[in-house]
C-alpha cells in the first residue's frame, strides 16, 4: 500500500511538472502561415513584428530594441493618436506592447508597415504548397504578411494559421441562356452574373456593388434576383434605371459563407432597335473595396456579353440587268421546321399556315426585308412575281451561321455591318404568244386574200394570152 502511495505521488508530481511546462513548450513551438487564396504569380513574405508568449487566451507581446522592425514600429508608436504603446521593461532591452483599443487600427498599422516594408528586415518567404502558399518554421509572434501587390494581413501566430490575400482580385462571370448568342426580335433572354463572397477581415466597411448596363436593343424587365449559396438574399439594395440596375450587397453579413457563389439573375427582351445594329451589348461591372486602411480605395472588374440578330434583305431585279429593279414581288420565309415567319407587334413568331405568315412585297427599289432572325437555315419562297415576269420555280436556301457568315444556295455571301444579308433575286420575262382574233390573225387573212387576188389575175391574163395565140 505504501509502494502504491509513493508511485501515485511521483506520477502526480510528474503530471504537475508537465502541466507547468505547457506554456513554455508552446512558446518554443514553431508555426506556419498558409495563404488559402494566393493570387496569380504574386510572391509573399512574412515579417515578424512582435514576439509573443501565450497561455490559453492570454497573450503577451514584446519587441526588442535590436529587432529589425524596432525603429519603424517605435516611430509609429510615438504618434499617440495611433494607439500603439511601447513600455520599456526595466533592466532589459525589451518593450511590452499594448494598444488603446479605441484608437488603434490594425488596418492603419498594416498600411504603415506596407509603406515601410523595406525596413522590416529579411522576412520569411512563402513557398507553393498545392493550391496554397505557405511559410513554415515561424517562431510565435505577430507577423505582417506582404505580397507583391500590397498588404495581405497581420496576425498573431500560435500554431498553424490560415489567412487570405486581402488584395484578392475579385472577378465576375456573365452568361446568357442562348447558346449561339444569335437572337430573334421579341425573344426573352435570361442573364446570369456569378461572383463569390469575399473575405472582409480587417475592414470596417466593404463595398460590393454590381452595375449592369444594356444597349438600346434590349428592354430590361426589372426583375433582378440575388442568391448566395443558393439562398435568396433579402438585404441586397437594388436600384433600377431604364437600361439596367445597381445591386449592392453587404458582404460583412455573409462571412460564414466565404467563397460561396453570389448569383444575380434578370431578364431582358430583344426589341426592334436591335434590327439595324451590329450587336446588343450587356456589360456588368463589379466595384469592390481593396484596402482595409482606405475606405475610398476600390477596384473594378467588368465582363461583357453580346447578342445579335440577322436580317435578310431581298434585292429583286430583272434577269440580265441588275439595275432594273422590280416592284410587286411577294415573298414568305420558312425555317428548317417548315414553319413560316410572322412579324407582329415587334416580335418574331413562327406559324404553321402560310396564310398566317407575314408576306413582304418589294418596293420600287426592288427591296423587301425579313428582320430579327437567329442563326439557322431558311427558305425564301416567292409567292407572286412582278407583272410580266415569271415566278421562281424553287425556293432560295439561305444559311445564317452563328459566327456571322452566310450562304445563299450554298454560295458564300457577305453580310453588312448590321448582320444584314442581301439576297439577289432575278426574274425573267416571258415571250408573248400570238392570240386568236388579234392583230396576228388579221395579218394572216390579209396576206391570204392578196394571194388569192394575185392568182386570179394570173389566170385571167394567161387565158387571154392563149386566145390571142390562135
Amino acid at each position: 500500500m505504501k509502494t502504491m502511495r509513493k508511485l501515485f505521488t511521483v506520477l502526480l508530481a510528474l503530471a504537475m511538472t508537465l502541466a507547468l511546462a505547457v506554456p513554455a513548450f508552446a512558446a518554443d513551438t514553431t508555426g506556419s502561415i498558409t495563404i488559402t487564396n494566393p493570387q496569380g504569380d504574386r510572391t509573399y513574405t512574412a515579417y515578424k513584428i512582435f514576439d509573443v508568449t501565450y497561455s490559453g487566451k492570454n497573450y503577451s507581446y514584446t519587441i526588442s530594441g535590436t529587432d529589425a522592425a524596432f525603429n519603424t514600429v517605435k516611430a509609429y508608436a510615438d504618434e499617440a493618436a495611433n494607439g500603439l504603446k511601447l513600455t520599456a521593461v526595466a533592466n532589459t532591452n525589451k518593450y511590452n506592447v499594448s494598444i488603446d483599443a479605441a484608437a488603434f487600427s490594425a488596418a492603419s498599422f498594416a498600411q504603415y508597415l506596407k509603406t515601410n516594408v523595406g525596413s522590416l528586415g529579411t522576412g520569411t518567404a512563402f513557398t507553393k504548397d498545392g493550391d496554397t502558399m505557405k511559410a513554415s518554421g515561424l517562431t510565435p509572434g505577430y507577423y505582417f504578411v506582404s505580397g507583391t501587390s500590397g498588404t495581405v494581413c497581420e496576425l498573431a501566430t500560435a500554431k498553424d494559421i490560415e489567412i487570405r490575400d486581402k488584395n484578392e482580385a475579385l472577378q465576375i462571370e456573365k452568361s446568357v441562356d442562348d447558346a449561339d448568342r444569335t437572337v430573334e426580335i421579341g425573344q426573352k433572354l435570361t442573364y446570369t452574373i456569378t461572383g463569390k463572397v469575399p473575405s472582409t477581415k480587417g475592414y470596417t466597411k466593404f463595398t460590393y456593388q454590381v452595375t449592369d448596363t444594356m444597349s438600346e436593343g434590349l428592354t430590361f424587365n426589372k426583375d433582378v434576383k440575388v442568391t448566395i449559396g443558393g439562398t435568396a438574399v433579402t438585404d441586397a439594395a437594388i436600384t433600377y434605371n431604364d437600361n439596367g440596375f445597381v445591386a449592392s450587397i453587404n458582404m460583412m453579413n455573409y462571412q460564414k459563407q466565404i467563397d460561396a457563389p453570389v448569383v444575380i439573375t434578370y431578364t431582358a427582351t430583344v426589341n426592334e432597335n436591335a434590327i439595324q445594329r451590329d450587336k446588343e451589348t450587356n456589360t456588368a461591372t463589379l466595384k469592390y473595396s481593396n484596402d482595409p486602411a482606405d475606405k475610398n480605395s476600390f477596384k473594378e472588374s467588368s465582363v461583357e456579353v453580346n447578342v445579335f440578330s440577322f436580317n435578310i434583305v431581298i434585292n429583286k431585279y430583272a434577269a440580265g440587268n441588275e439595275n432594273t429593279k422590280l416592284a410587286g414581288a411577294k415573298f414568305v420565309l420558312k425555317n428548317n421546321e417548315g414553319k413560316y415567319y410572322k412579324y407582329d407587334a415587334a416580335k418574331v413568331t413562327w406559324v404553321d399556315a402560310k396564310a398566317d405568315a407575314t408576306e413582304v412585297i418589294t418596293g420600287a427599289d426592288g427591296a423587301a426585308r425579313f428582320d430579327g432572325l437567329q442563326a439557322g437555315t431558311y427558305y425564301l419562297e416567292e409567292t407572286a412575281a412582278p407583272a410580266g415576269y415569271n415566278q421562281l420555280t424553287k425556293d432560295i436556301t439561305i444559311v445564317l451561321n452563328k459566327d456571322g457568315s452566310a450562304t445563299i444556295d450554298s454560295a458564300s455571301s457577305t453580310l453588312g455591318a448590321d448582320h444584314s444579308l442581301t439576297a439577289g433575286v432575278a426574274n425573267s420575262t416571258g415571250t408573248m404568244l400570238p392570240e386568236t382574233g388579234g392583230i396576228g390573225t388579221v395579218i394572216f387573212v390579209a396576206l391570204g386574200a392578196l394571194a388569192v387576188i394575185c392568182a386570179g389575175v394570173f389566170l385571167v391574163t394567161n387565158k387571154r394570152m392563149s386566145k390571142e395565140s390562135f
